[in-house]
């Protein structure tokens, strides 16, 4: 990973309640700036109003060059930073901003009180993408080496990569994995469009999300269901075969063979010896930890594994890959 990635990381990512969380997992004390970007408590509304959102996005024209000619394109439009001029984004004139003040810290403002707050927030991609956690100060412990963070994720973007998202995940503090919330199925969403007839209904989120101190018991009730689910020796060969198939083509290539062998090895072996898997081996809740693991801390380059995995939380890939290992356990374990 380059050093200006984990520069931006470390100044424009900000990480609260690191007395319950510990520090993220890409954090670097080399990287940090004047001002520290990890907060043991709550990180203050007005810290991310002033670190993160202090400019706006706006529209642009768009010109074409055509023979030394310049033609504006009426239908079109850039989207750029108000303090720099950074293009973020470009769209069909239907394109709605949806501003990062308004959106995600206005529009959860009214779920923030004592027991609520701002746990995290962050720009990526020079400010094309932003999110904002609510979570509870306490995190809360499921099992022996098993802790999680209930939160309300809300996320957004001026490059047309995400909706207007907000819903509710949870994230292992053990490893500071994300899981789909409460390891569940049916996680819920309240997503709204970049068009000019979006708009902001807290009481939509509300009713699609509850609020994040509900989660808790649903959360406790997932991981002791999975966690006691047995799963044998078999079984989970199976589950790696059918989530790491191995092409049996007598024409296939040699390299692709040896390359999905490599990482069936790899995942096996963190499943029996990893710490942040291990110690839940034999168990659905081992099977689901080694996947999310796997594939938020081996697999891919590192050069830009922290923004990919943030990207990943956001897009919602994480939550579907946890989805599709569950389904598999259903119809090799569960049956």
């Amino acid at each position: 990973m380059s050093k200006e990635t984990y520069e931006w990381l470390n100044k424009y990512c900000l990480i609260g309640y690191t007395q319950q969380r510990g520090t993220a997992w890409h954090y670097r004390k080399d990287s940090q700036s004047v001002e520290p970007n990890h907060y043991e408590g709550a990180i203050p509304v007005g810290d991310v109003l002033r670190r993160l959102y202090s400019w706006e996005a706006q529209e642009a024209p768009v010109y074409v060059k055509w023979n030394d000619n310049f033609r504006l394109e009426t239908d079109r439009k850039a989207i750029v930073r108000s303090d720099n001029g950074d293009v973020l984004g470009m769209f069909k004139d239907t394109y709605a901003i949806h501003q990062y003040k308004s959106w995600l810290i206005e529009s959860v403002s009214h779920l923030l009180d004592d027991s609520l707050n701002i746990g995290s927030a962050g720009i990526l991609k020079n400010g094309a993408v932003s999110f904002v956690s609510v979570e509870m100060p306490e995190s809360i412990k499921v099992l022996d080496g098993f802790t999680v963070r209930p939160m309300l994720l809300a996320t957004t973007s001026h490059n047309g990569s995400i909706s207007t998202t907000y819903k509710s995940v949870s994230t292992r503090v053990e490893c500071d994995n994300l899981l789909a919330r409460a390891l569940s199925e049916d996680t819920q969403a309240f997503r709204a469009r970049h068009s000019k007839n979006s708009n902001f209904r807290l009481q939509n989120v509300r009713d699609a999300l509850g609020f994040v101190h509900r989660m808790t018991e649903d959360i406790v009730a997932e991981v002791n269901k999975y966690a006691n689910i047995k799963v044998s020796d078999r079984e989970w060969e199976a589950i790696v075969s059918k989530l790491m198939p191995i092409n049996t083509d007598a024409n296939a290539p040699k390299q692709a063979i040896s390359r999905i062998e490599n990482k069936q090895e790899r995942i096996k072996e963190m499943y029996r010896n990893d710490p942040r898997v291990a110690p839940f081996t034999g168990t659905a809740l081992g099977v689901i930890q080694a996947f999310n693991t796997f594939n938020q801390h081996i697999i891919g380059k590192d050069d830009n594994r922290v923004e990919r995995n943030m990207m990943n939380a956001l897009t919602g890939k994480v939550f579907n890959q946890d989805e599709q290992v569950m389904k598999v356990i259903k119809e090799l374990v569960l049956v």
